[in-house]
């Protein structure tokens, strides 16, 4: 990867956990399509909430939360329905 493990938009998700194709690229993955790659957006699905506050466990990891239980976690998917924090 040409990042680190750094969290560039402070979200709880590491920069090069945010290339969704693992493509080795993270400017080209923009889940909500607001022409902000997800590892500079704080809201990765465009949805109003906050990615890290998609994290409903609390543990400090977004990616492991599917309200909805479609496979996909909360902070990529706008049809969860969480509360506002």
């Amino acid at each position: 990867y040409d990042v680190n493990e750094s969290d560039d938009d402070n979200d709880l998700v590491a920069n090069y956990k945010e290339d969704l194709n693992k493509d080795g690229e993270v400017y080209d993955d923009d889940t909500d399509g607001d022409k902000i790659p997800n590892f500079l957006d704080t809201d990765d699905d465009g949805d109003g909430i906050l990615t890290r506050d998609e994290d409903i466990n609390k543990d400090g990891n977004p990616t492991n939360d599917d309200s909805n239980g479609n496979g996909i976690p909360n902070y990529l998917d706008k049809l969860d329905k969480i509360k506002k924090s």
